[in-house]
């Protein structure tokens, strides 16, 4: 595995893939420490005391440091109130050791004129933006993982996987790993079979978990979880499709706060119509703030199945637990 970059920026609204550069980052950066505590992981500091003091500190039994951090507010357009400014991130990046590494991850593109990535740009520190794909960028994308994947699909599969799935690039992938299993052996997959496993009961019955969350009472979210795992719904899988559904829903709140309505969320998430009236339902429910918090624990859950650290089950089970009952503090 390649050695972690020094300084990087990653930034974009296409989360899937700043998560997915931002984990290679924190993978090779593990690689590349012989003690968990040369690597740190900060999210959204709103003061920045305690990163100055891990970007300084020197790394005791590893050559480097590595400091990954995420949606810090100094990135953002909208300054946090409370929060230390762009310009103190850009300063303590300037003083940081020469053995610290530091990875800085948004879900938002980071305006040029930003003290931090001008920093970065100073330090030449690497960026790398991922913004959303719409159109041909989006088809060429499928391509290219399908490619990757070694498995060819019939005519008119891609433009049915886009139908369904739309511009979400971690629900588009899950469907494609389910391809590529129902393949398994040189099994030769129609067109009919991709109509099956993309838009059958189980993708629609997963819509139900959001759904009923948001709905009071809201412990039935919780329950919808417990049904769909018994069900046999794989736990990972699920936890895919509801980050998914919780990323639509917090583009939807951005557009819905600049005055858009439903067609203007289907124009700026590339979804069909009835998808883009309920993830509008959906994002007037709900702080964005919450959603952005729910999708902070998923993004650590699933790092920890992964990593063989957290159960998937009562991990989702209870993340689920908690949201309901998030939700019925808030009211």
């Amino acid at each position: 595995m390649a050695a972690p970059a020094e300084l990087l920026l990653v930034h974009g609204e296409e989360r899937f893939l700043v998560d997915r550069e931002a984990r290679g980052w924190l993978a090779a950066a593990r690689e590349a420490s012989a003690s968990e505590f040369s690597v740190e992981v900060l999210d959204a500091p709103t003061r920045l005391d305690g990163l100055r003091r891990s970007l300084i500190e020197l790394p005791f039994l590893d050559a480097r440091r590595h400091v990954l951090v995420r949606d810090p507010p100094q990135l953002s357009e909208r300054p946090r109130r409370g929060a230390d400014s762009a310009e103190a991130l850009a300063a303590a990046l300037e003083s940081r050791a020469p053995s610290t590494s530091v990875c800085l991850v948004a879900h938002t593109r980071v305006t040029p004129a930003n003290p931090v990535l001008k920093a970065v740009q100073r330090l030449r520190g690497r960026i790398s933006e991922h913004p959303l794909l719409r159109g041909r960028e989006l088809r060429g994308w499928v391509d290219r993982r399908l490619a990757e994947r070694r498995i060819r699909l019939p005519r008119g599969a891609v433009d049915h996987l886009l139908l369904v799935v739309g511009a979400d690039l971690g629900r588009m992938d899950s469907e494609l790993d389910k391809l590529v299993a129902f393949s398994a052996g040189g099994r030769t997959v129609t067109l009919e079979d991709v109509r099956i496993l993309a838009g059958g009961a189980e993708q629609l019955a997963t819509w139900d978990v959001i759904e009923r969350l948001l709905t009071p009472p809201h412990g039935r979210g919780a329950a919808a979880v417990d049904t769909l795992i018994e069900d046999g719904i794989s736990p990972l899988y699920l936890l895919s499709i509801l980050a998914g559904q919780l990323r639509e829903v917090l583009a939807a709140a951005e557009v819905l706060s600049a005055g858009g309505g439903a067609p203007a969320v289907a124009a700026r998430l590339g979804l069909p119509p009835w998808r883009a009236e309920r993830v509008a339902r959906w994002a007037g429910r709900v702080s964005p703030d919450l959603v952005a918090d729910w999708l902070r624990r998923l993004q650590r859950l699933d790092a920890g199945v992964k990593m063989g650290e957290l159960d998937d089950t009562s991990g989702l089970r209870a993340f689920a637990l908690r949201a309901s009952g998030e939700l019925l503090g808030a009211r």
